[in-house]
Formats: C-alpha cells, sequence, structure tokens
C-alpha cells in the first residue's frame, strides 16, 4: 500500500505534467496532439488528485504539505478540477 507520501507525490508529478503539458500547447506544431496530451495529462492528473483524497480520508491525514518540487503555479485543485460550472468562464 502506498504511503500518503508517496500518493501526495504522484499526485504532484502528475500536476506537473499536465503543466507542462500545457505549456508546451503554444509551440505545438500539431495543436490536435498536443491538446490530446493536454485531457491524457488533466485525466491523470485528476485521478491522482482523487486518490490522495480518499487516501486522506480513510486514513484520517492532515491536507497536503507545502510542495517540494516547484509546481507554485499550477498547484490548486480549482486549475486540475478546471471549470467546474461555474458563470464567467
Amino acid at each position: 500500500m502506498l504511503s500518503n507520501n508517496d500518493i501526495e507525490k504522484r499526485y504532484r508529478m502528475a500536476v506537473h505534467a499536465y503543466c507542462e503539458a500545457v505549456d508546451h500547447l503554444d509551440s505545438a506544431q500539431e495543436f490536435g496532439e498536443e491538446w490530446d496530451r493536454v485531457l491524457l495529462a488533466r485525466t491523470e492528473a485528476d485521478r491522482a488528485l482523487s486518490a490522495l483524497i480518499r487516501h486522506q480520508r480513510k486514513h484520517h491525514s492532515v491536507p497536503m504539505r507545502r510542495p517540494t518540487m516547484d509546481t507554485s503555479d499550477c498547484v490548486t485543485d480549482e486549475f486540475i478540477l478546471g471549470d467546474q460550472g461555474q458563470s464567467g468562464g
């Protein structure tokens, strides 16, 4: 069974991969292929976040600590989960 730290690390890596995929869209020659990579990375980040939340609830773990890798520009639930039906987006 994975520890909370392992699950947090998986989530942070998934968010980082998602951010990189989104950043790469600007320079992509084949937008469709890159968009597919973005969607795949987002799906993985969503799965990783769900696994982290399930683990924390099951084990009454504390919320995530400060990141140890540089993901400061994109580590928020809102960024990963995207538009959930809010107006103005």
